[in-house]
């Protein structure tokens, strides 16, 4: 299944990715929304498995003279899962990207010394799943932008707010602070009315 989000919580996503310490009264200032709501919809997106957490984005090029690097691979596709599980093991490993070129596998390490890089680059090699290779050094960052989040933007494999559990095509939808919250069962859309509840009398 898939759910839609609604321009008011993309708008929360691209603000909290340009600034994860903006507050709730300022994106409420800007979407015309209450405090209450704006923290019920961080909430929402979170518990339906959008992000796991707001932090800091630290920018390694102002704190190290190490490098990142991009390697990449030309991959027989018939056993790149081993070389997946391998590479979601690896602490070096930033981002892994499955691309429609000749070199069909992208990496991004993290930033580390040339001795590491080069140890890791020579372990990637001798993997029977790679038949070829190119590395090259990330030099400095020119500019970025934070990800814009296109209208229309859908979520797969959506978990319940309740229990976390994935939502299949059958799903309850709760409205609390004129928020839709998304539910695996009505068990669970209860069970989250009570436990809003009990919050508000604890605040009041």
């Amino acid at each position: 299944m898939s759910i839609e989000l609604d321009q008011k919580d993309l708008i929360i996503l691209e603000r909290l990715n340009k600034n994860g310490r903006i507050t709730y009264s300022k994106l409420g200032d800007e979407l015309k929304l209450s405090v209450p709501t704006i923290k019920s919809r961080i909430e929402k997106l979170q518990k339906l498995g959008v992000f796991n957490y707001i932090g800091l984005q630290l920018n390694p090029h102002t704190m190290t003279s190490d490098r990142a690097a991009i390697i990449n691979l030309k991959v027989d596709p018939e056993v790149k899962d081993q070389l997946f599980e391998f590479l979601s093991s690896s602490e070096l490993v930033k981002v892994v990207y499955e691309v429609t070129d000749e070199y069909n596998v992208n990496i991004i390490t993290q930033h580390c010394s040339l001795s590491e890089s080069d140890q890791f680059f020579e372990s990637l090699m001798k993997r029977q799943e790679v038949k070829h290779a190119r590395i090259s050094f990330i030099k400095s960052r020119i500019h970025i932008n934070p990800h814009r989040i296109p209208k229309g933007t859908k979520l797969l494999n959506v978990r319940c707010e309740y229990c976390g559990k994935p939502i299949d095509s059958n799903f309850e939808i709760g409205r609390f602070d004129q928020v839709p919250h998304y539910f695996c069962c009505t068990s669970c859309l209860g069970n989250y009315k009570k436990w809003r509840e009990s919050q508000e009398r604890i605040q009041e």
